[in-house]
């Protein structure tokens, strides 16, 4: 089977796994959070907030699995995968935009103190993470255009990715909210398999010349 034949003779199944392992840790956060108490009778921004966060969380945690199915399976330059990939990204990054400024709508003088060098722990993580996946979206929608050799791009993406995974998954565990209860064991587990996954695609190599 040729690359260029891959998005139509491929299998159905696939890409039913895919949306599933999208899905479910994004519905799962998401139940979790529009069901706890901190949420009830609370102002719009505060759920829109929360449920924005959870289904970040949930997304961010999807591209290194699906990065390491596609080495598995010799799939690394199948153009549907790649676009499933930055897809990913891009709305990862809305959707902790949104997070953000629902905050800021929520409380302007807390959102700007949280993001602050004199905020708290979980606020310098959230911003840390945020500008740790900014860097991970630009080295992949650039990735064709920047002069660095491809083990170089791959070491960067990885580390950034694993700072985004680490800081903003650290955040929603160290943060009083929705989240807490079932929500941390979630998160602790999801953080585990996103980072193995990371770290994973790193020692898998690539089929050569692809």
């Amino acid at each position: 089977m040729s690359a260029g034949g891959f998005g139509r003779s491929a299998p159905r199944w696939p890409r039913l796994a895919v949306g599933l392992s999208l899905a479910t840790p994004a519905a799962v956060l998401t139940a979790l959070a529009v069901t706890d108490r901190h949420l009830a009778a609370g102002p719009t921004a505060l759920v829109v907030s929360t449920v924005t966060g959870a289904l970040a969380v949930g997304v961010l945690t999807v591209p290194p699995l699906l990065v390491l199915r596609a080495r598995t399976h010799r799939l690394v330059r199948r153009r549907p995968g790649l676009a499933w990939h930055r897809a990913l990204g891009l709305l990862a990054l809305g959707l902790v935009l949104a997070h953000v400024g629902a905050l800021y709508l929520l409380s302007p003088e807390d959102t700007r103190f949280a993001l602050s060098p004199d905020g708290p722990t979980r606020g310098r993580m959230a911003l840390l993470a945020t500008v740790a996946l900014l860097v991970v979206v630009l080295l992949g929608l650039l990735r064709e255009r920047l002069p660095m050799a491809r083990t170089t791009w791959r070491i960067l993406h990885a580390f950034f990715a694993t700072l985004v995974l680490a800081l903003g998954l650290g955040h929603a565990v160290v943060t009083d909210g929705a989240l807490d209860g079932a929500g941390t064991v979630v998160l602790l587990g999801m953080a585990a398999v996103a980072v193995a996954g990371v770290a994973a695609t790193q020692l898998r190599r690539p089929r050569r010349g692809a």
